[in-house]
């Protein structure tokens, strides 16, 4: 979803999508379209930020009956599930019938759709949930065993709906990752984030990758010489080419050393989101993936071109024979249509927004807020803005059930929200603004992960080993730069959610982060809080649901 620059002189407009358009849809008086008006631009200051959309369209005749038709599949589809529930893994591509879907045939439209009713299944319904791993399935347990994770939750929604559909979680829903199935302090706290925008960070994970590893083809000089690794203004850090051609990456931190960048996971573990649904499924639901039981019994427990974080998944799916690693009778758990079906949802599902207050008080401290932001210096992690050159994602599928090739451009096949859209002619690219630098960063011993007193084995019978149980070795100390899209509807803050409110989180920023906290820390109340009124602006779009 496109947004422009900011100007500070111009007015901005009313909120035209609210109450008023489900009350005029409910009396007849339904508009074609509803409209929300942004500020116009001059040749005046402005600041590199987004505003208010120009202009987002959405048709809401179409969006309202396609909600409510497929709210009355859905509920259908419950009482089909209570009366045979072994229909829930039957369904792996289940058809929703919506308005759209029947005028159109869009193939896009049933992955999606099936996806979303796999994100709000219950899973437990599903042959296969869970493990019978040193106890009898689906073995839950509320502590983590390692990349094998839980399971710990019967459904995807379960722990992503704070602020409406695919939100974040609650403090109290946090995963407690890497652990020994038994003690909550041999475990990590991992908040539940946000799904919105994921489609365009992993198109431009996917660009800003390949403008890096130009850098790898960089023909060597007789001496070695120092490279600094920067794309679109952000420095990943600086290499070493070698006089051999190689590229010494053993001082780079920020990012892997393959440099591929990878924008899922709070510390930065993977850069595709079938790969982040994929482990979400194993450790979550102890829902196993057909493709990766194929890696291992090709590759066994480190398959040849896969990231840290999936060859610790794939090296925990169990030691019980290759068609069941994880002894629970069931071979066939998620296949490979279900994992295109779920990448396909998230890819497609709105970007954020950025909705300023309209009273004038409110509206002024945002406008200081901004320029907060940009003073403390916060914008030099969370980057404002990115350009995509090539707004398309490729989805693959990989196993028998999955011979697909689809193409999902973000122009035209974001669904429950407008298109990403390009207003300036004079650019040939994208602006997306996800307030991210796509870095990790050292926070300091403040948030870092605490590995003290943790056993070198886990302590539970039916724990992965240790190895597994680590992942990627990633410092403690270090995580990605959250995207801060959405911000208003994820609270709480931070990898943990320790941090209640948005003072709590920027009080709790530490190691590179230490400046710009300390200066926000001396600002005057008034200004510390017209910044959080900024913050409070970065959200998701305002539409209708309708739920169960």
């Amino acid at each position: 979803m496109p947004l422009s620059s900011l100007s500070l002189t111009r007015p901005w407009g009313p909120l035209a999508l609210g109450l008023g358009v489900l009350f005029l849809a409910s009396t007849g008086c339904r508009p074609a379209t509803a409209r929300r008006p942004g500020p116009a631009r001059d040749a005046g200051t402005t600041l590199n930020a987004p505003a208010l959309l120009l202009e987002s369209s959405l048709d809401l005749d179409a969006y309202l009956v396609d909600l409510t038709q497929a709210v009355a599949a859905k509920r259908f589809g419950r009482h089909i599930l209570a009366a045979e529930p072994l229909e829930a893994s039957a369904s792996q591509m289940p058809l929703v019938p919506t308005g759209r879907l029947y005028a159109t045939a869009d193939p896009l439209e049933q992955q999606f759709r099936a996806g979303e009713e796999l994100f709000e299944m219950e899973l437990s319904l599903f042959p296969g949930f869970g493990d019978a791993m040193g106890g009898k399935a689906p073995n839950m347990h509320r502590v983590h065993r390692g990349a094998h994770g839980g399971p710990d939750t019967s459904s995807c929604r379960t722990c992503h709906h704070r602020g409406g559909d695919d939100g974040a979680g609650e403090y109290s829903e946090a995963a407690l990752t890497g652990g020994d199935g038994v003690r909550p302090s041999s475990s990590n706290e991992r908040n539940p984030p946000a799904l919105h925008g994921g489609g365009a960070l992993q198109i431009l994970a996917r660009e800003v990758t390949a403008e890096l590893q130009k850098y790898a083809q960089t023909a060597p000089r007789a001496n070695a010489q120092d490279i600094r690794l920067i794309v679109q203004g952000v420095d990943f850090g600086t290499a070493k080419l070698l006089p051999d051609g190689r590229l010494d990456l053993s001082q780079v931190r920020s990012i892997d050393p393959d440099l591929v960048v990878r924008p899922f996971g709070w510390k930065g573990t993977h850069s595709t989101l079938r790969r982040f649904a994929e482990e979400a499924f194993q450790v979550h639901h102890g829902l196993q993936s057909t493709v990766l039981q194929q890696l291992s019994q090709t590759y066994g427990p480190l398959p040849r071109d896969a990231s840290p974080a999936t060859r610790a998944v794939v090296a925990a799916l169990g030691d019980g024979p290759p068609e069941n690693p994880d002894k629970d009778a069931r071979n066939d758990e998620l296949s490979g249509a279900q994992l295109t079906a779920m990448s396909v949802y998230l890819t497609l599902l709105p970007l954020p927004i950025i909705d300023p207050p309209r009273s004038p008080e409110l509206r002024a401290a945002w406008r200081d807020g901004l320029l907060a932001f940009d003073e403390l210096g916060c914008q030099s992690c969370h980057k404002p803005r990115w350009e995509l050159q090539h707004p398309i994602w490729d989805e693959h599928g990989e196993d028998a059930t999955s011979h697909v090739a689809l193409q999902l451009d973000l122009r035209k096949d974001i669904r429950n929200g407008p298109p990403l859209r390009q207003f300036d002619v004079s650019s040939t690219s994208y602006a997306i603004f996800p307030f991210s630098d796509l870095r990790r960063h050292d926070m300091g011993s403040e948030l870092a992960d605490d590995t003290h007193g943790k056993p070198a084995q886990p302590a539970a019978p039916d724990a992965t080993s240790s190895v597994y149980r680590q992942g990627p070795q990633i410092p403690e100390s270090y995580f990605l730069t959250r995207p801060l899209w959405g911000l208003a509807d994820t609270a709480p803050y931070l990898h943990d959610g320790r941090a209640p409110t948005l003072h709590d989180a920027i009080r709790l920023h530490g190691g590179e982060a230490k400046d710009s906290r300390d200066s926000y820390l001396k600002l005057p109340p008034q200004r510390q809080r017209a910044l959080q009124v900024f913050l409070f602006s970065l959200t998701r779009p305002l539409l209708p649901e309708v739920t169960l």
